[in-house]
């Protein structure tokens, strides 16, 4: 039984030190699954040529149990040292399970037949083949007794192994006496070299039966989860398949079975003996680098020795007679302590060296000896002006001697006494300082420092902040400034310089106040980050003032924005210009278009006013007088923009203008409505001097046409309210507005007719036929006209009377004509008689006025029936017509 030697990993055999104890890993399980693998396919390749007659070669057999004999004796020895070292009793179970493999194979050996002489050297032609059964039938119960004994470390109270050891030699040695001395009652296994089948496959089957037992008990009870565990069930395997080629498979000794079985017992031999030179080669790897550590270990210290930045001495005390110490002899010294000294004192005394040294020297040196305390101590040196630090400690192993490190601390001390004068200045610095001053640990952000003026400004004293934590600091910081000041401070760990303003809450009053801080980080020598500082100062009324700067200069730009004022700031200095986004647009610029400039200024003005538009600002410039000035500007569109600008220019202490402030406002609108205006007032004048004509030309009809001055009130008062009607219908219109016809018609039937007379007249045409400005008074005067004659003379005064308008409108050559078609029906020849025969003067308005002004085309009959009267003339080519055909009622 043997363990496969690649099975020993460096990792396990070497980290642990002992075989029985290093685990198996995945590795390990592979490979282990591999050769059973092997060993499986190598057996289902021969198992069926097994009994195939082979030449006899008796001397095979004892060679074979002879290296079977040495290396299970070497495996005995190997899993004894892991029993004595680990106190396992299961490492003693296969201890004496290969010490009893390795006695049975040396008695197997000897007892072959023909293999040293004709015949056996002891027992009967039965021995040697229960010599075989007992080696290997009893062999897998010491696995079993292993798989039981658990792996608990149990050191036995008296030598178990004293016993174990010869119990095992006794027995085997009993057994190989009986068996020589039955050996003629002992059953039959063989005939000459023949075996009986039957007896020899009963017998091997218990065998086999039991190899499996202890494989499987094995595997659940160990789990092979250690090396030894995973390679003995491997070598199990190897025996259940010896046994089957070697004892089942065969009729006959000779066979290629019996070869081939033994072989696989010789391959479980030679695995464990590489398992063993393995575990062996790697114990002396590690004693030669244990070797190699403990040179390199003492030339480091060598190197450390001559290196070492302190000087060192060794001494050893020297006594008198009742053990005082007297003296002091040096035995060692290191490159620095000769570089302090000046020259070489080893090997001689201290009263040699220093013959009026100081005797506290050897009262430390006692001291220290006798207590084996360490003692430092500090003591100037007048001799190399210098101020030595000394440690003076009891070597181990050596009663008597001393070990002296000193080293050179002036430079320190120097440093010392110039930090604490730094510290002072600082201290008095900060005390001193109105600003709150702090330091924190760059790493826990520990408070160590803060200055006095904290308590004035914060209210709350040093020491709650002193010592505690960043979250100390921001339990005072605004609940809304919390976030941001934690990532300042992340970046100020990073390496950044961090200024910010956040609000605090006052310890004592709960106010907020503004702190304006900066904190930055604080580097050593090689330039880590080891502290942060900070400063800050009381910001509060800056702060308000910012906020009531910042309100009034909303209001400004509220106000700018919203009178639409446009404003420039142009430093003559730098040449920089700043513009409202209004000065943009009044330019014709998008805001940010441009870089704001002289030239992008001038570049706008219209060619017409640029020169004159420079000369004012050359003129205000040299003059010191306000600038004032209303220009054009000319968009890229081509449109034409006014602006009404004024600004003044401010001067250096020499004279010397340096900078333009000034503000324009859009004078467009303004410049439109007065160009509108006069040319309403010209329109206004025209109406005016037209409708004073109108009014004269009415006045003389009427006073041609009427009998007496009562008359022609009462018709000059009409036409006149006819003639107002139609001027309040053209005042009451909006800009790109149009009299419409039904409007105008609707207008004269309401002025002259109740609203019961509605069913004497029909209206049937589209409505919103729109009229020439110019035309609508002459045609509202025709109208007023027959109206009148129809409420006298027609069809609106005679009861049974209708008036019947209708009108369209048609398209003649292009353009749109409207035709009215006047006509009363129903007239009683007495009141058709009344009626002037000539028509008076609206008859001579609709036949002569209309066509001469409008080129009209009219026709005014006197029927039987009333008037009949058709008008059609040209109108607005914007009127917009409605369905025709439908009748409208008043």
């Amino acid at each position: 039984m043997t363990v496969h030697p690649v099975a020993a990993t460096t990792r396990g055999a070497e980290a642990s030190g002992f075989l029985g104890i290093a685990l198996a890993d995945r590795a390990d399980r592979v490979r282990a699954a591999c050769v059973a693998g092997v060993l499986l396919l190598a057996f289902a390749a021969t198992a069926p040529f097994a009994g195939m007659e082979l030449p006899a070669v008796p001397t095979f057999v004892p060679a074979y149990d002879a290296a079977v004999m040495v290396l299970a004796s070497i495996a005995a020895l190997m899993l004894h040292a892991q029993y004595r070292d680990l106190h396992e009793r299961g490492f003693l179970w296969l201890a004496c399970g290969y010490l009893y493999s390795a006695l049975f194979a040396l008695l197997h050996g000897l007892s072959f037949p023909d293999a040293f002489v004709s015949g056996s050297l002891f027992g009967g032609a039965q021995t040697t083949a229960w010599l075989w059964i007992f080696w290997h039938g009893v062999t897998p119960l010491f696995v079993i007794a292993y798989a039981l004994g658990g792996n608990a470390r149990r050191p036995s109270a008296w030598p178990l192994h004293r016993v174990a050891y010869p119990a095992v030699v006794v027995s085997v040695v009993l057994v190989a006496l009986v068996l020589v001395n039955i050996d003629s009652r002992l059953p039959r296994l063989l005939v000459s070299t023949q075996y009986r089948t039957v007896i020899t496959r009963g017998i091997g089957t218990t065998v086999w039966t039991v190899h499996l037992a202890a494989i499987a008990l094995l595997i659940w009870r160990t789990r092979l989860r250690r090396l030894l565990d995973l390679w003995l069930c491997v070598t199990l395997l190897a025996a259940v398949i010896e046994l089957a080629l070697s004892g089942m498979m065969i009729s006959a000794r000779y066979q290629l079975g019996f070869y081939i079985g033994r072989v696989y017992g010789l391959v479980g031999a030679l695995v464990m003996l590489g398992l063993l030179l393995r575990h062996a080669l790697l114990l002396q790897a590690r004693l030669v680098r244990a070797a190699s550590a403990l040179h390199d270990s003492e030339r480091r210290y060598r190197d450390l020795f001559d290196s070492m930045g302190e000087a060192f001495y060794i001494g050893e005390a020297v006594t008198d007679g009742e053990g005082r110490i007297v003296d002091l002899q040096f035995l060692q010294e290191n490159p620095m302590a000769r570089r302090y000294i000046g020259r070489d004192i080893a090997g001689r005394r201290l009263s040699d060296v220093v013959p009026d040294f100081d005797r506290e020297w050897l009262d430390i040196v006692q001291q220290v000896i006798r207590t084996g305390k360490e003692r430092s101590l500090e003591r100037p040196s007048p001799r190399v002006q210098r101020y030595f630090r000394y440690r003076v400690f009891r070597l181990k192993g050596r009663h008597k001697q001393v070990g002296i490190l000193f080293q050179d601390i002036k430079p320190r001390r120097d440093a010392e006494l110039a930090l604490r004068d730094s510290e002072e200045r600082f201290r008095q610095f900060g005390q001193a300082a109105s600003s709150v001053l702090w330091i924190r640990n760059a790493d826990t952000l520990e408070m160590e420092y803060v200055s006095p003026a904290f308590e004035t400004i914060c209210g709350r004293r040093c020491e709650e902040i002193v010592g505690s934590d960043f979250e100390a600091w921001l339990a005072m910081v605004h609940p809304d400034d919390r976030d941001a000041v934690r990532r300042a401070m992340r970046r100020v760990q990073q390496g950044e310089r961090v200024e910010q303003e956040y609000r605090i809450v006052h310890g004592e009053t709960g106010a907020e106040l503004w702190l304006l801080g900066t904190e930055f980080p604080m580097r050593d020598d090689d330039c880590r980050i080891i502290r942060i500082g900070g400063i800050a100062q009381d910001a509060t009324l800056l702060k308000k003032a910012q906020f009531r700067l910042s309100e009034s200069e909303e209001r400004l730009r509220s106000a700018i924005e919203v009178g639409r004022l446009a404003t420039w700031d142009w430093n003559m200095t730098t040449g920089e210009v700043a513009w409202s986004d209004e000065h943009y647009r009044i330019e014709g610029y998008l805001p940010g278009e441009v870089v704001p400039s002289y030239e992008a200024w001038i570049a706008r003005v219209h060619p017409e006013d640029r020169d004159a538009a420079e000369a004012a600002v050359r003129q205000s410039m040299l003059t010191g007088g306000e600038y004032a000035r209303e220009v054009r500007f000319l968009h890229p569109d081509g449109g034409v923009h006014w602006a009404n600008a004024r600004g003044r220019f401010f001067y250096d202490a020499a004279g010397r203008p340096v900078r333009m402030v000034g503000s324009m406002i859009d004078t467009t609108l303004r410049r439109e409505f007065e160009d509108a205006q006069r040319v309403l007032v010209a329109e206004l004048q025209h109406r005016t001097r037209n409708l004073i004509a109108v009014v004269r030309a009415i006045s003389d009809r009427t006073l041609r046409e009427c009998g007496d001055m009562t008359q022609f009130a009462t018709v000059f008062s009409e036409r006149l309210g006819a003639l107002a009607r139609v001027q309040g219908l053209l005042s009451r219109l909006k800009e790109g507005q149009r009299v419409t016809f039904d409007e105008l018609l609707r207008m004269e039937l309401a002025a002259h007719l109740d609203a019961q007379d509605g069913t004497r007249f029909e209206l049937s045409g589209p409505d919103g036929v729109t009229l020439r400005s110019s035309s609508v008074q002459p045609l509202a005067l025709a109208i007023h006209e027959l109206i009148t004659n129809a409420v006298k003379y027609g069809a609106l005064r005679d009861p049974a009377g209708c008036l019947r308008i209708g009108w369209r409108v048609e398209h003649e050559e292009g353009r749109p004509w409207l035709h009215v078609d006047w006509r009363e029906t129903g007239v009683v020849r007495q009141i058709a008689a009344d009626m002037p025969p000539s028509g008076g003067a609206g008859r001579e308005l609709i036949e002569r006025a209309l066509p001469y002004q409008f080129g009209a085309r009219t026709t005014y009959e006197l029927t039987d029936g009333g008037v009949h009267c058709t008008i059609a003339m040209p109108i607005s080519r914007r009127e917009t017509s409605s369905p025709f055909g439908h009748d409208l009622r008043l």
